[in-house]
């Protein structure tokens, strides 16, 4: 069984579910995506089942308004 990593990191530009979903869409394209706990305040958890950087999640959002901060 492989190990869980989580990543803890924020985002700004967060307005509404609406967000939430779109930038959930995006980041389970990041390879070795298990989950990914976000609220409205921008505060984000994601749950690999490898090291996640957050250049493959800053990747993820390009076209957006989503910034990552960390």
């Amino acid at each position: 069984m492989s190990d869980i990593i989580t990543l803890k990191f924020s985002v700004t530009g967060i307005t509404c579910e609406a967000c939430l979903k779109l930038i959930k869409r995006r980041v389970e394209k990041v390879e070795g995506f298990l989950d990914l706990n976000i609220s409205l305040s921008g505060d984000a958890t994601i749950i690999a089942n490898r090291p996640v950087e957050l250049d493959e999640i800053t990747k993820a959002l390009e076209g957006t308004e989503y910034q990552i901060v960390n």
